[in-house]
């Protein structure tokens, strides 16, 4: 079992990072420390990495998981899944899931895409090309 449990205050946003392998009890455990820490300090931000983990959750274990987080945070919560290419069909059915229970959940590939979403910047702004300044001809 391993996971960690990060609060950046800058982002107002709890980071959470599973690897290896955990049974859905452990998991949960987890879960519920993150729940725990966004309640006290008030954020409305998550991003869940589940990429380094090993283990798998039955379908109907990760409909429960989507599921039961419209019970324990605010429906204005912003969550995002960091997932690898094998776990999409899951990651789909838990955003499907989430969404049908009200929470705002989105999968992505990439963790700095997601902390962006989170944080309710659009990450494709950042890929549009810049001015270039003051051009000089010669």
């Amino acid at each position: 079992m391993s996971y960690s449990i990060n609060p950046v205050k800058e982002n107002q946003c709890v980071f959470v990072a599973y690897e290896g392998r955990m049974t859905l009890a452990e998991i949960m455990a987890a879960r519920n420390e993150a729940n725990e820490l966004l309640s006290v300090k008030r954020w409305n931000r998550i991003v869940v990495n589940i990429a380094e983990l090993r283990s798998t959750p039955t379908t109907l274990e990760l409909i429960d998981l989507a599921s039961d987080l419209s019970s324990d945070l605010p429906r204005n919560t912003r969550i995002a899944l960091v997932v690898r290419s094998d776990q999409v069909t899951h990651a789909k059915l838990a955003e499907r899931v989430a969404r049908i229970e009200g929470m705002l959940l989105t999968y992505f590939f990439d963790a700095e895409e997601a902390t962006l979403w989170v944080k309710g910047k659009n990450f494709h702004q950042r890929m549009k090309p810049q001015p270039a300044g003051n051009l000089v001809k010669v």
